[in-house]
């Protein structure tokens, strides 16, 4: 039988808010036109951080979309120009004042298909150690959180972490934070 794949006949921007655009596209399906909207956003980053006493280096910070302070991995937007492996440990360093020795690709998720085509990148970081305090620009206000993996299992379960990219990137680093270092790693200068 199969699926029947909507053809876009026409798109057109419909506004942008600063690192948001969206786009209005009309679909023909099974010989009916229809509106679809997407969102057009950058690629994003979420880096699971271990410390070398096997503590997780988690962030809290007020989310707009929950009205509500949350505890989630570091992460954010891929600046331009930018490769996601750098801007991994930069969010990391601004959102919590960690830096670390390591970093190791954990693959990448679209974090929304229906409406997104950008991708967010993963990575377990390891050697996590604090250098200063957090930086975030004007509009974050963050502090770290250390957690153990027992805490961490605890906590996606009970719903302290609910963040969807955060449990999916801290479930594939507990698979692999105590394994030897077989996947492609990039050590970090200090």
């Amino acid at each position: 039988m199969g699926i029947t794949i909507p053809r876009r006949h026409a798109s057109a921007l419909a506004g942008t808010f600063g690192p948001l655009a969206i786009h209005r596209h009309e679909v023909m399906a099974a010989g009916a036109s229809y509106p679809a909207f997407t969102l057009e956003l950058a690629d994003w980053i979420s880096v699971a951080a271990i410390t070398d006493e096997g503590q997780f280096v988690l962030v809290r910070q007020y989310r707009h979309g929950v009205d509500a302070v949350t505890i989630e991995t570091a992460g954010g937007l891929v600046d331009p120009g930018e490769e996601p492996a750098a801007a991994a440990p930069r969010e990391l360093l601004e959102e919590t004042g960690y830096a670390v020795e390591s970093l190791e690709t954990l693959g990448w998720v679209h974090p929304n298909p229906a409406l997104q085509a950008n991708r967010c990148f993963l990575y377990l970081a390891r050697g996590a150690r604090r250098v200063g305090e957090p930086e975030g620009d004007e509009h974050e206000s963050t502090e770290a959180v250390l957690m153990s993996a027992d805490d961490v299992r605890a906590a996606m379960q009970d719903g302290r972490i609910s963040h969807s990219i955060a449990v999916i990137t801290l479930l594939r680093a507990l698979a692999v934070a105590h394994e030897p270092w077989e996947r492609p790693v990039r050590r970090l200068t200090r």
